[in-house]
Order: C-alpha cells, then sequence, then structure tokens
C-alpha cells in the first residue's frame, strides 16, 4: 500500500457525517496545506479547487450545495497552496503539481476507495486540468469539471498579485496554457461551465480552451452577471449536478 504523505488534524467539533466544514492539514511536498472538509467521508468525494480570491465565494458555495447532496467534498484553497511554494523567483512547477493532486485523491478516496472528480473554480480549474493530464493522477480521479476555465494560470501567489482583482489579468507571475495541454486530459471527461458576464474568463475563451480538448467533453453555459453566478446560483446548481451526472456517466470504468 502506497504510503500517504498527510496526517490529519481535526479543528473543529461535531458529529460524524455534519455538514459543517471541518478543517484539516495535509503536507504536499513538506508543504503543510489546509483543506476545508464537507460532509461524511462514507458519501462520494469530490475535490473543490477555489480561485486564487482563496477559499472564498464560489468554491465554498459548491462543497455546501454538494455536501448537502451527501457528497464528500474537500475543499481546497489554491491561493494558499501557491502562494506556499513561491519564494523569491522560486514558484510552482507544472510537472511537480500532479503528484500534489494525487495525494489529494488519496486523501478523498480513504474512506471509500471511490475516485473523487474534479471540480474547480477559475484557477483551480486550470490546476484540475494540469492534474488530470498527468496518466498515473488521470488514474486516480473519474473527471474534471471547470467553472470559469481560464487559457492562462498562474504557477506563484504573491500579495502584490491582488491587483488583478482590479485589473481582471493574470498577475505577472510564471503561468501554463490549459490549452495547450487540454489533449492529453481524454478519456478523461472534462466539463466546462463558464458565466455569460464572467468579468475574467468571458464564455469565448472557456469555448476557445474546450475546443482543444479531445472527446468526452461537455459545455454548460449559464446566464448570469459576474464570475461567481452570483444572481442565477440556483440554475448554476442545477447545471452543476448536471455535469456531474454527465462525468459519472463517461468515466472510464
Amino acid at each position: 500500500m502506497k504510503r500517504l504523505l498527510f496526517f490529519f488534524v481535526a479543528a473543529a467539533t461535531g458529529v460524524a457525517g455534519a455538514l459543517a466544514q471541518v478543517p484539516q492539514k495535509v503536507v504536499l511536498r513538506g508543504h503543510e496545506q489546509t483543506l476545508e472538509v464537507y460532509g461524511s467521508p462514507t458519501g462520494e468525494p469530490i475535490i473543490v479547487s477555489g480561485g486564487d480570491g482563496g477559499w472564498i465565494h464560489l468554491g465554498p458555495h459548491v462543497a455546501q450545495v454538494l455536501a448537502e447532496k451527501g457528497f464528500y467534498v474537500i475543499g481546497f484553497d489554491v491561493r494558499a497552496y501557491l502562494a506556499s511554494f513561491t519564494a523569491g523567483p522560486k514558484t510552482l512547477r507544472p510537472e511537480d503539481e500532479p503528484t500534489d493532486y494525487r495525494i489529494l485523491a488519496e486523501f478523498a478516496k480513504s474512506a471509500t476507495g471511490q475516485k473523487p472528480i474534479l471540480i474547480g473554480v477559475s484557477e483551480g480549474a486550470g490546476l484540475s486540468v494540469l492534474a488530470a493530464t498527468d496518466p498515473i493522477t488521470k488514474s486516480e480521479i473519474r473527471g474534471v469539471i471547470g467553472l470559469g476555465l481560464p487559457d492562462l494560470n498562474e504557477l506563484g501567489w504573491r500579495w502584490k498579485d491582488s491587483l488583478i482583482y482590479v485589473t481582471h489579468k493574470v498577475p505577472n507571475e510564471p503561468t501554463f496554457s490549459a490549452a495547450a495541454m487540454l489533449a492529453n486530459v481524454a478519456p478523461t471527461p472534462l466539463a466546462a461551465s463558464p458565466s455569460t458576464h464572467d468579468e475574467f474568463v468571458p464564455v469565448a475563451v472557456v469555448q476557445r480552451v474546450l475546443n482543444r480538448a479531445a472527446e468526452p467533453k461537455r459545455l454548460w453555459i449559464v446566464e448570469a452577471s459576474d464570475h461567481r453566478f452570483s444572481d442565477n446560483l440556483p440554475e448554476f446548481d442545477r447545471r452543476l449536478l448536471e455535469a456531474i451526472d454527465w462525468v459519472r456517466a463517461h468515466a472510464p470504468r
């Protein structure tokens, strides 16, 4: 049995299966990360990677909605993850990232043995796609769902990068292109769901990126006023559940 490189530290109380988030710890190549865990470990596992704004807004909403549907949800703060590997000129290396997600997948399936689905918000969507390009990591997941999937995704994070919330541009960090590597995701199913009025990732960008992917792939466009789907969350929730069902139906056996 492969030795897992994580340890658990419960930081909240409550009965098993409670829907409230429970922070736990995982170590990725010597860097401790905090995971926000929702639902019962006996549920079907899903890893939700937030955007580069941290574990706020859409990521927690998705986690809570899915936990209420019986899923076991692992919330991953990708801003903290990127920051932990950023020091001076050094940032996260694309070739190392899939190994980190493999550890997250092992964490998610430890109770049931079920492979998780990766759901990513913006930067988290790009990192989920990157993880699914690695043959070994790909074999440990059922599929990928990108919410506001950008093409260019940063590999580092510093506080000065917060300027992007004003400029709506990619931060001045090393990046990778999701479009350039999407052909390597198949046969893992890939779904994407953009907002029609996303101020960070226009629908046309998501469509262009998805066009580079091989089948199976599918696009759900949700009429909404911003990156967070904030004025149409009920419709977003319905489409997300449809996407999960589609991934289940198309996941390799």
